[in-house]
Formats: C-alpha cells, sequence, structure tokens
C-alpha cells in the first residue's frame, strides 16, 4: 500500500473553529476582549458594562430607604432617574417622590411635637409665676 499524499499543514489549518455562540460584535471598551450581549461585567477585567436589571427586592429596598431615611432616598432615586431604562428611572422619580413625602411628613411632625414641647413647657412655667415664682 502506498501513502496517500496529504495537503501541506499551514498556520491557519491548526486554529480552531468559534462557536457560534461565541461571536459577537460587543468588546470590552477597557480590554478590548469579546462578550457576550448578556454580560453586566467583563469576564476579563471585571469593569462594569451595563447596568443589572432591576429586581423586586432592589426596588423594594429603595422604596423603604425613602420612606423610612427621607433625605437618604434622593441619592438612589436620582442615580435611576438619570440612568436610560425606563423601568429604572420610575423608580427613581417614585424614590425621589417618596422621600418628598416622607420629608414633609417628618418636619410636620417634628413641628407638632415642638409645639406641644413648648405648649407643655410654657404652662409649667406660667403654673410656677403664678405660685409666687420669679
Amino acid at each position: 500500500m502506498e501513502p496517500v499524499p496529504q495537503a501541506p499543514i499551514s498556520p491557519t489549518s491548526l486554529q480552531t473553529e468559534v462557536p457560534q455562540a461565541l461571536i459577537t460584535d460587543k468588546v470590552c471598551p477597557f480590554c478590548h476582549i469579546a462578550l457576550k450581549d448578556d454580560y453586566y461585567f467583563c469576564p476579563n477585567c471585571g469593569k462594569k458594562l451595563k447596568d443589572p436589571p432591576m429586581t423586586a427586592a432592589k426596588e423594594i429596598g429603595i422604596y423603604l430607604l425613602s420612606v423610612l431615611l427621607p433625605p437618604l432616598g434622593l441619592w438612589p432615586g436620582i442615580r435611576y432617574i438619570l440612568s436610560g431604562n425606563a423601568k429604572t428611572r420610575r423608580v427613581g422619580w417614585i424614590a425621589v417622590g417618596l422621600t418628598v413625602l416622607a420629608t414633609i411628613i417628618t418636619i410636620w411632625l417634628f413641628m407638632g411635637f415642638m409645639n406641644g414641647l413648648t405648649q407643655g413647657l410654657n404652662s409649667s412655667l406660667n403654673q410656677y409665676q403664678s405660685l409666687g415664682g420669679y
């Protein structure tokens, strides 16, 4: 039997083929590695590529922060208003609205507390003065 002649091996024929699922037009702007469209962080350098989607737990946490600690709710609210996603912008506007409403209610309650305290102290002072005090 005679050996079958083979074509010469070129360096390009030794390269493995890349599966079609890994070929994308998206590359990391920092390290220039090819990326899938659903990546939120670069697997090579770890840089943030896009914001992850808003989860219900995160949304509720932002609303609770806005209501329970009113001034602190402005920071995530404004950050989400400036984002590009419509859902996160809506969450941002709701957070800012809740923060403003909670701030107004907190000030109103504080003013009512201070007025009651002032009236109680004035009443005690008037009673003390009517008993012959200074």
